[in-house]
């Protein structure tokens, strides 16, 4: 039996895996977990999974199956934790309330703040006991598709870590947009260019024509949110054409 696991530092997240029974699954747990940032395995009661299958699931993130600790019980498992939450797919008078993913992602952040959160992933057939729900403060399920909601157990860990890591990673910086003066000179531009083009004459209601072919170009591009390189490419494409057409102005002439 080992030491009731006490982690590193309050503030943690800790993927608790309880008696699961397929060392590639263990091996896929400890990779996606890598992928989104997270070192704090457990294993309750496992398979053996120190092998060939778990190591080659695992990949580059094999270093997280030499020494997660392994207890027999729940219990002891969760001892150190300040927080634990249950990830269930089964409803009931002992499984209620239940947040969906989206709604518990901020709630366990802010827990885990000045918390250690043990976040518990039941069997592959059976998922989580009963008594094993009665040990945790928060339960959560992951929104799946009705006619098929069960979800392999290294999904079910990548959809919580992602979930996490999504909502505590820094957005990046966002685009940079053309400024609204540019773009309108752009539409001008447009406009200018159609009617070298022959659009905009008056026979054939061609006022109306250009009216109405500048305001889908106007929601085309408006949708799109242009950035000023390529509100410059669409300026130097609508010069070339008026180049062109002065060309063959002045040939026409000669």
């Amino acid at each position: 039996m080992e030491e009731p696991h006490k982690g590193g530092q309050a503030g943690e997240i800790r993927i608790v895996l309880v008696e699961p029974r397929s060392p590639g699954n263990i091996g896929s747990v400890a990779r996606v977990m890598k992928n989104t940032g997270f070192r704090d395995l457990v294993l309750v009661n496992p398979v053996e999974f120190r092998n060939d299958e778990a190591f080659s699931m695992a990949c580059k993130a094999g270093e997280m199956l030499l020494g997660p600790p392994v207890f027999q019980s729940l219990e002891e498992a969760v001892k150190g934790s300040g927080v634990v939450v249950g990830t269930t797919r089964r409803k009931g008078k002992t499984r209620y309330p239940i947040l969906t993913l989206y709604d518990a992602v901020p709630k366990i952040l802010s827990l885990a703040r000045r918390n250690t959160v043990s976040i518990l992933f039941g069997r592959e057939d059976k998922g989580l006991r009963n008594d094993e729900i009665s040990l945790c403060d928060l339960l959560v399920e992951i929104p799946t598709h009705h006619e098929y909601p069960s979800l392999n157990l290294s999904h079910a860990v990548f959809a919580v870590c992602h979930a996490l890591f999504n909502a505590r990673t820094p957005a990046g910086p966002s685009m940079a947009v053309a400024s609204r003066e540019d773009v309108e000179m752009m539409y001008e531009h447009l406009e200018r260019t159609l009617r070298l083009l022959g659009y905009g004459d008056a026979v054939k209601r061609g006022e109306f024509l250009l009216r109405s072919m500048m305001r889908n170009f106007r929601k085309l591009f408006g949708r799109t949110a242009l950035m000023p390189r390529e509100v410059n490419m669409v300026r130097g494409v609508l010069t070339r054409i008026e180049e062109r057409l002065s060309s063959k102005g002045r040939s026409r002439s000669a």
